[in-house]
């Protein structure tokens, strides 16, 4: 009786492991940036949290007033995003639109990177009305 040998070669347990190693680069990769962008989503919404005593009736004041406290919220959490990239806009009494749009770049093995384009778009309800 001939016994057939059974189990992996050492070129195919190197394969095996080349592949496990590049997932576990990209996910490596991947997921701080989308915990930052977890991140920015919760401070957009903690916007909606800001006392009423703050805000006054003019709507560019109050635009002002949450890009400011928008921003700061990021720089608590530890998120480096230019105001720039920041844009709120005035839609009717105590609504206001917040837009976040932003990259990331994240270099991954020589010349490969992997780009995150993000566009964050919340209405916030806030203010006297």
């Amino acid at each position: 009786m001939i016994r057939q040998n059974q189990g992996m070669t050492l070129v195919g347990m190197l394969l095996t492991m080349a592949v496990v190693i590049i997932g576990l680069i990209l996910v490596m990769r991947v997921v701080p940036v989308y915990l930052e962008y977890f991140s920015v989503k919760s401070s957009i919404a903690a916007l909606k949290n800001i006392p009423e005593s703050e805000f006054s009736v003019e709507p560019s004041s109050n635009a002002q007033l949450l890009k400011e406290k928008l921003v700061n919220q990021l720089y608590i959490n530890s998120i480096e995003l230019p105001p720039e990239d920041i844009a709120v806009s005035y839609k009717k009494p105590g609504v206001y639109e917040i837009g976040v749009k932003y990259q990331v770049i994240k270099h991954l093995i020589a010349h490969v990177s992997l780009l995150f384009d993000f566009d964050l778009t919340e209405e916030v309800h806030v203010g006297p009305t």
